[in-house]
């Protein structure tokens, strides 16, 4: 089994608890994963994407009302990033679109560094002021990981940017626990 930090976490498998997210000091007396530090399911997001800081947005292509339009991006962004895609979800044409496809598993060499490269682009492009959509499948944990990767770069801590995805896209952003080591040895 892969673990990190001796808590027996199984990367292959196991999303982190969106109440304790694995914290040894607090996960024995969670109710929500009941000492596990592990979920077995996430929900759906009600908004197809939200801003996390001043012209930086993560979102995906499925949110709980299930309608395929809510997801479709048009001109509202001048920058694009997808880590999933689906025909007909755009955005506009004139709008620079970035996609690279990521599993939601563990990040190989090659995926990491995909990452770091996507974050230096998704920074830079914030930095320049324009507005920049990070989106994946449920909007959480791929596009979570680009954003707060691209959040370190501009200055914050892992922890701050880790705080400010999961403020803007709900407890159940950054849940992979091989994502949330990424960050926390990306400083």
């Amino acid at each position: 089994m892969a673990e990190t930090r001796g808590i027996g976490i199984d990367y292959r498998a196991a999303v982190l608890c969106h109440a304790c997210y694995a914290d040894p000091g607090v996960m024995p007396d969670c109710a929500a994963c009941r000492g596990t530090g592990r979920a077995t399911s996430m929900p759906l997001c009600d908004d197809p994407w939200n801003e996390v800081v001043p012209r930086l947005w993560q979102g995906g292509h499925d949110v709980r009302s299930q309608s395929r339009s809510a997801c479709v991006v048009g001109a509202e962004f001048d920058l694009v990033v997808s880590l999933a895609t689906r025909e007909g979800y755009g955005p506009d044409p004139g709008v620079e679109h970035i996609v690279v496809r990521l599993a939601d598993a563990v990040l190989d060499d090659g995926a990491a560094a995909r990452v770091d490269e996507l974050a230096v682009r998704v920074a830079e492009a914030v930095e320049s002021g324009r507005r920049v959509l990070v989106r994946c499948s449920g909007g959480l944990n791929r596009s979570g990981l680009v954003v707060a990767n691209a959040l370190v770069r501009m200055g914050r801590t892992p922890e701050q940017a880790m705080a400010l995805v999961r403020a803007a896209r709900g407890p159940w952003s950054l849940t992979n626990p091989a994502f949330v080591q990424h960050l926390s040895t990306s400083a």
